[in-house]
């Protein structure tokens, strides 16, 4: 029988703790729930369901991370703060798992991938869809040579409005959130196409707006262009603009074939020129995620891969680099909307 790992939270209402949190508790045999810190702890209890009303709330993340003994803690707080308590983590030699998009800048988590680094540990996050696997399926493709060269990946995501989230919420400011829809939801699709790919993007231009009228500082609108350091161009489009409904389309092309993905219907065609599909160049794959409480199959599967990486058992699939590699396209994408020119990401 496998040692449990003991976890804990820091932070156990904001963004997708909860969800998370429910996460964790699918997996008894694996992972011991110890702790919570939160800087409003009467707040957040009625949040708290019954499976979890009994759990000791600490004081502050230090006497949390003392006393609780966690061997990982999962952190979901305000952007300006996420880097120090990942830090804080890091440096007590725990295991880190922070919540997308991490930091108001990427600059501030330098210090936390060194600490990482530094202290052998392992980090995981809340980029799921890497788990997904119709995007397991797309990235075999891929690395396979079914496509051939690749040409160009192409990313649709469109989301409910600046109305239905409601203007005044915190991440609608830039001071908060480093920007807008880019950094709240197209951090994932930049993530994903790295690791679809495993290429770098080397130059950015974009074009950014607030379509809704509403009184926020950051773009709710974005048509972000990209060039990657295998010759690959990309593109996302992105917006907050539906009245409760959304859309997911995903497209990667290549010398020898091409994928396109409709993530909302589950399916995904690839087509492939390439000898070993020479009896069935086109397929169609219908692939639903299993129904799982929590964030989902994926995020059921990205948790039990952070456990195994603890454990000694494989790669959590993540790294802090990666997460800033995201970041930073973000930012570039940000520049070359203010100044008008085409931005190289450093």
């Amino acid at each position: 029988m496998m040692k449990k790992l003991r976890f804990a939270q820091a932070g156990v209402s904001l963004m997708h703790a909860n969800m998370y949190r429910d996460t964790l508790m699918l997996l008894p045999d694996e992972i011991e729930l110890v702790g919570f810190y939160d800087p409003d702890p009467e707040t957040v209890k009625a949040n708290l369901k019954p499976d979890v009303q009994d759990m000791p709330f600490y004081d502050s993340l230090d006497d949390l991370l003392a006393q609780a003994k966690p061997d990982a803690v999962m952190v979901s707080t305000y952007l300006k703060d996420m880097p120090s308590w990942m830090l804080q983590v890091a440096e007590a030699g725990v295991h880190v798992w922070g919540e997308k998009p991490f930091a108001v800048h990427s600059s501030h988590l330098v210090p936390v991938a060194d600490a990482v680094r530094r202290n052998n540990l392992h980090f995981s996050c809340g980029y799921t869809w890497r788990f997904h696997p119709i995007a397991q399926l797309i990235k075999e493709t891929h690395d396979a040579g079914l496509l051939g060269k690749p040409y160009s990946i192409e990313f649709r995501f469109v989301t409910s409005s600046v109305t239905q989230r409601n203007p005044q919420t915190w991440y609608f400011r830039r001071e908060n959130a480093g920007g807008g829809i880019l950094n709240w939801l197209g951090c994932h699709w930049f993530d994903l196409m790295r690791y679809l790919t495993g290429a770098d993007v080397a130059q950015v231009a974009a074009i950014e707006a607030n379509v809704s009228g509403h009184d926020i500082d950051v773009e709710d609108a974005a048509a972000v262009s990209l060039y990657f350091d295998n010759g690959m161009i990309g593109s996302l489009h992105a917006g907050y603009f539906t009245s409760g409904d959304g859309e997911i389309s995903i497209g990667l092309r290549g010398s020898d074939g091409w994928v396109k993905w409709e993530v909302d219907e589950n399916t995904c065609t690839i087509k492939s020129a390439h000898p070993d599909w020479s009896g069935a160049p086109i397929r169609g794959f219908e692939i639903p995620s299993a129904r799982v409480p929590g964030y989902g199959a994926e995020g059921r599967a990205s948790i039990q891969a952070f456990a195994a990486a603890i454990r000694g058992e494989g790669a959590s699939g993540y790294k802090v680099e990666e997460v800033i590699k995201s970041l930073q396209i973000i930012e570039a994408a940000h520049e070359s909307a203010a100044r008008g020119v085409t931005v190289t990401v450093s």
